[in-house]
């Protein structure tokens, strides 16, 4: 009954979608057009299915870029992937915009592929909520022997629900998701020689950035640490010098709470205040956008900040580019221990990328799970990384060399939509050299030594009024940073009236689920 109810509420949302869409004049996120290799080969193209090979039906994001369009096998790279998997491929390519709300419309008519992309196993598309996705573990034991190599155990876990692996992970590249990010060549002027380890010691840091004019420009206007707006994800290394992400399920006293119910979430906010009180802080985190956060990096105003490891080199050069004549030395460090704790440190590990979920209705499971464990082989590993030889590398005598403006001029970026491994050494140096491979390596070697598990990943979504909930903390939050109220009076209070409002109902929930499903 509970599904059955589920799913009348996702067909009105679909049909009110629908209404909405057909309403407008102009381009409402209509789908991009469809590569079917049946339709093209019944169709003027003349161009013959081969009947030897099993076809699979896939639905997938566009990723906001060009993709293939008419014959599918007249795509070098859509052929080269259906000649070295031994699986047809048709694929519907949907707008990236509106992608939820694509895949809701066409599963509320029935229209169901083979297996469609997600972004982890829930994100509203209702596909799982209502018991529409195939369990993969006999399949994958039968057929996918280089995704039980070459998966790791995090990945397996994000996708596993009582026992039951309901997906196809890309897993991430590393543990945990954002680093500390540091002007060396500040702390270079400044007189620092060792990266800070210790919480107290990133405060020492920052007041030297803060009085030592590290900028060169003869003005106090260094920005020590900046972070976004709205307490968004590039503060988060804060709270994890205790072993806190805000936003992520967190054992506490026998229930699984949102992280900023923990206790260890006063120590960041204590350190955040001192942080306010001294200068250190960017006076203006609670309203800098994306866009003016990285103005101010990239202006040479800010000596710390947060971001994913994967995007060092991409700071080094953007604001070695805009700081010409200054010997820029953007680096990523280990995430500092909070005083007086002792536990895992570092930001969330969100374990998977992206992941393709099986439908129950697939005519073929099993060609399915074949193909894609094509792509976890060596050989599918270097296509989705580096392409079709001949169209973005050359080969010679096993050196690779990649021709990275060939995906943009041979319309090939969307490949990655296949990638499905983490990490993969051979198209890592064949990507990345010099002072860029040193960097992103750097990086990788640093998050891959921390992170923080949320035990509610993979949690399907709450009601809106719950979800509201984990937005709550941010009015208390800043009246501690920066009106230097009381911490522990301040929270706790805060704390007890959020039970009472329905926070309680939100842990309930989470606890729940988690018992039910994660719980070993």
């Amino acid at each position: 009954m509970k599904n059955r109810k589920a799913w009348l509420s996702l067909l009105m949302s679909a049909l009110l979608l629908m209404i909405a869409a057909c309403g407008g004049n102009g381009n409402t996120g209509a789908d991009t057009p469809k590569t079917d290799t049946k339709a093209q080969s019944e169709g003027e193209s003349g161009t013959a299915e081969p009947q030897d090979k099993p076809t699979i039906k896939i639905y997938v994001t566009d990723n906001a870029k060009p993709v293939p369009s008419g014959d599918l096998l007249k795509d070098p790279t859509i052929k080269y992937m259906v000649d070295k998997s031994g699986v047809n491929l048709d694929i519907t390519f949907l707008s990236h915009s509106n992608y939820v709300d694509q895949l809701k419309l066409k599963f509320a008519a029935s229209e169901f592929p083979d297996v469609f992309m997600g972004f982890g196993l829930t994100q509203g598309d209702g596909a799982l909520d209502n018991d529409l996705v195939l369990p993969l573990n006999d399949l994958i034991d039968q057929y996918g022997p280089n995704m039980k190599e070459k998966i790791p155990q995090y990945a397996w876990d994000a996708v596993t629900i009582n026992g039951q692996i309901m997906g196809i992970p890309e897993p991430s590249s590393t543990t945990s998701s954002r680093l500390f990010y540091i002007r060396k060549d500040w702390m270079d002027a400044v007189g620092a020689t060792e990266v800070p380890k210790t919480s107290d010691e990133l405060l020492e840091l920052f007041r030297k950035f803060r009085d030592g004019d590290p900028n060169g420009n003869g003005e106090k206007d260094e920005i020590p640490f900046t972070m976004r707006e709205k307490f968004s994800w590039t503060g988060d290394m804060i709270w994890g010098m205790w072993g806190i992400s805000p936003y992520e399920g967190i054992e506490y006293n026998g229930e699984i709470v949102p992280g900023f119910v923990h206790p260890n979430m006063k120590k960041g906010l204590e350190f955040m205040q001192t942080m306010y009180k001294e200068g250190l802080l960017d006076s203006e985190f609670l309203v800098n956008s994306s866009t003016i956060t990285g103005q101010k990096i990239t202006s040479g105003l800010a000596g710390s900040w947060g971001n994913m490891p994967e995007s060092i080199y991409a700071y080094q050069k953007s604001v070695q580019d805009a700081l010409p004549g200054v010997n820029v030395d953007v680096i990523t460090i280990p995430t500092p221990r909070g005083t007086g704790y002792d536990g895992p440190v570092g930001s969330v590990n969100f374990p998977v990328n992206k992941t393709y979920l099986v439908m129950k209705s697939a005519k073929d499971p099993a060609a399915v799970v074949k193909f894609f464990d094509w792509l976890y082989s060596e050989e599918g590993q270097i296509f989705s990384e580096l392409g079709v030889e001949g169209i973005n590398y050359a080969e010679e005598n096993g050196v690779y060399f990649y021709k990275e403006n060939s995906e943009q001029e041979q319309q090939t970026e969307w490949r990655s939509l296949f990638k499905m491994h983490a990490y993969n050494e051979t198209a890592f140096n064949a990507k990345y050299s010099g002072q860029q491979r040193e960097k992103l390596q750097a990086a990788l070697d640093i998050a891959n030594k921390e992170g923080l598990n949320s035990l509610t990943m993979g949690m399907p979504a709450v009601s809106q009024n719950l979800f509201n909930l984990y937005y709550e903390f941010h009015e208390p939050a800043a009246r501690i940073i920066v009106e230097g109220a009381p911490v522990d009076e301040t929270w706790d209070k805060f704390i007890a009236d959020w039970r009472a409002q329905g926070g309680q109902e939100l842990i309930d929930e989470m606890t729940t689920w988690y018992n039910e499903n994660k719980k070993q």
